[in-house]
């Protein structure tokens, strides 16, 4: 038989089996942070605090998880990211345990209707997983500028400009490990700012 006759068979015989090796990609997993808000205790200043949009070192500026795994390297996860930007991440943390603490009339965000006294600015230095051989570390550094918006002079609207970094030991050398840790860094960050804004303006 000649064998114009039996190509069909072999190119349905080729997909199939092309079908069959086919394989999907894998799921991308989102992450966020959680965390229960520092306990405060002191009076509450009369202040209404607004937190401008807040900025982030250029290498930084993603949702996915950078690590470094060697000198001067950064890698990022393909299928390990943030729900949001570390910028995003970081105000909107802040701003929710800056309510929480009681040590303020208000925190708003930016564009609220309600006038603030004090205005707190923010820059994410680092935000990233440090790989090394004897654990992986969750490591951040926040740089934040307080102002007075009531002076008119700006020598006298800049209260302070602090910078501050906490890194954290993941349990285990994987992403969502260092995900908690990360948690734990943002607390820790947090709790220390809230402190040095309420002593501020206090």
């Amino acid at each position: 038989m000649p064998i114009r006759y039996f190509l069909p068979f072999i190119l349905m015989l080729a997909l199939a089996g092309c079908g069959a090796t086919r394989t999907t990609a894998p799921d991308v997993r989102y992450y966020t942070l959680e965390y229960e808000s520092p306990a405060f205790t002191g009076t509450q200043a009369k202040a209404v605090i607004v937190l401008n949009r807040f900025g982030v070192a250029p290498e930084f500026n993603t949702g996915k998880i950078v690590y470094r795994d060697l000198s001067f390297g950064r890698q990022e996860y393909a299928y390990h990211q943030w729900r949001a930007t570390p910028q995003a991440l970081v105000a909107d943390y802040l701003r929710r345990d800056m309510q929480q603490s009681g040590l303020f009339l208000a925190v708003n965000r930016a564009g609220s209707s309600v006038s603030a006294t004090h205005q707190l600015e923010g820059m994410i230095e680092e935000w990233l997983e440090v790989d090394a051989e004897e654990h992986w570390l969750a490591t951040a550094g926040l740089t934040v500028t307080l102002l007075d918006l009531r002076a008119r002079a700006i020598s006298d609207q800049v209260l302070f400009q602090r910078t501050y970094r906490e890194s954290e030991p993941a349990a285990k050398k994987n992403p969502g490990s260092v995900v908690e840790a990360m948690s734990r860094v943002m607390r820790r960050l947090s709790e220390r700012v809230i402190a040095d804004v309420h002593t501020a303006v206090k």
